[in-house]
């Protein structure tokens, strides 16, 4: 009995022991949860306070897009401004960049045409108040054939071999005459293995920067030479020298600098013309421009105000139609088109050319005419036309009545000429004649 109740009170106190070391882990537990998840909780808040255009626009500021392009492309730059109505504005290399006759600056779009060398850089779209960038683009503007890698070209080819000009075909011009303050490039693509160096020379003599009023700029990625605002004295042969430890060539350019001639713009004569179309078809008028400066060309249409052609300063009123913009070119702008005319759009019409010279303008005028007088005038054509046929005819069937009658004159007055007595003759008794004298031979013998 007392080892049995000692072996139930072992038992029992074995038992206490295990349930209160349960009870401490069970508390240990619930108080590792209750202090963690509050942390837990602080933890999960933080994510939550960012909303998901926040988290796009984050990555949209980090975001750096590379942009390879040829020269003389295209560059198309979106700014993703998620929405906001805030004024943006581009900056490139740390310059604001501002419209002209080649760059088109929007809210969301960046248009660059005919890009060249000098438009590789950095360009960024940011909020105008607050400066928040929106996005990043890189842009390098490469020769089309080109990879702009020439290591990995050196490396995708084992073959070795003096330099050879890579585009001869863009060589070919040697002579450039330029008007003065423009600017001029020479080129001389070239490749080989190694890839050769590339150096100048003006009348064969070595070409740097401090040589030249307003210095020069040596591409030798793209194997030329850039020479901004030139002048008169910067005629000369520029030659290029290619060469590597396989060979060298050379090739030499020649030019002329013009001066320019201080004048306003010229049109060519007898343009625009006045037009005469009927309603509801088309019309265009031509204008051609010569100018040394560039020159500006709008399209004008003269219209009236409160019964007045002219303001009290004696200026016309007009409306512009057609000005010149990025996406313009010389053709274009030369050349007015009016679709589906109206009686509204008679008048006249005027081309507009002006630089820093001075203006120039010539002026056209349209008629429109009604369908009616249309039709009326191509019967009167045709009536015309009918008309000059028919005496064409009669004239016609009058010369041949006569040439007849003159040809059968002339055949009556030959037969009249013929001499009758070559008939006479023929009847003379010949034989009879003969006869007799062959019997008085025979009687004499």
């Amino acid at each position: 009995m007392m080892s049995e109740a000692g072996g139930a009170g072992s038992s029992r106190r074995g038992g206490g022991s295990e349930g209160m070391i349960t009870l401490w882990r069970t508390l240990c537990i619930c108080l590792v949860t209750v202090t963690s998840v509050p942390a837990a909780r602080h933890r999960l808040a933080a994510p939550e306070r960012r909303t998901p255009g926040a988290e796009s626009m984050g990555r949209q500021r980090t975001l750096l897009e590379e942009f390879v392009l040829s020269s003389g492309d295209t560059l198309e730059l979106s700014c993703n401004t998620q929405g906001s109505s805030l004024a943006t504005k581009w900056v490139k290399d740390g310059l604001d960049i501002v419209p002209s006759n080649r760059s088109q600056v929007g809210q969301r779009l960046l248009k660059i045409i005919n890009i060249s060398y000098d438009d590789s850089g950095l360009y960024i779209c940011k909020f105008l108040q607050t400066h928040e960038i929106l996005s990043n683009f890189t842009v390098r503007v490469t020769d089309s054939f080109s990879s702009g890698n020439d290591e990995d070209d050196d490396d995708g080819s084992d073959d070795t071999g003096a330099p050879y000009w890579a585009r001869p075909d863009r060589m070919e011009k040697k002579l450039h005459a330029v008007p003065a303050a423009n600017t001029v490039r020479f080129r001389c693509a070239a490749a080989g293995n190694p890839t050769p160096t590339i150096h100048w020379l003006k009348n064969g003599k070595e070409f740097k920067g401090e040589h030249r009023i307003g210095g020069i700029k040596l591409r030798h990625q793209q194997w030329s030479l850039v020479m901004e605002s030139v002048v008169p004295s910067d005629r000369g042969n520029y030659t290029c020298v290619v060469e590597n430890k396989y060979g060298r060539i050379t090739h030499t350019y020649q030019l002329d600098v013009l001066e320019r001639s201080p004048h306003r713009p010229i049109l060519q004569a007898g343009l625009p013309a006045n037009q005469t179309v009927v309603v509801g078809n088309d019309a265009e008028f031509h204008c051609k421009v010569f100018s040394d400066a560039q020159p500006h060309i709008q399209w004008l249409k003269h219209v009236e105000v409160n019964g007045s052609k002219v303001g009290p300063d004696g200026t016309p009123y007009v409306m512009v139609l057609k000005t010149a913009g990025i996406n313009t070119t010389d053709k274009e702008i030369e050349i007015l088109y009016l679709r589906n005319v109206t009686f509204e759009d008679a008048g006249e019409y005027t081309c507009l050319a002006g630089n820093s010279i001075g203006y120039s303008h010539h002026s056209a005028w349209l008629t429109v005419l009604p369908a009616e007088e249309l039709v009326k005038e191509d019967n009167s054509g045709s009536v015309y036309a009918d008309v000059l046929i028919y005496v064409t005819g009669c004239v016609l069937i009058i010369l041949t009545v006569i040439i007849v009658i003159m040809c059968r004159m002339r055949t009556s007055s030959k037969k009249a000429l013929n001499p009758p007595p070559v008939q006479k003759l023929s009847k003379f008794p010949l034989k009879r004649q003969v006869s007799l004298e062959s019997n008085s031979s025979m009687n004499s013998n």
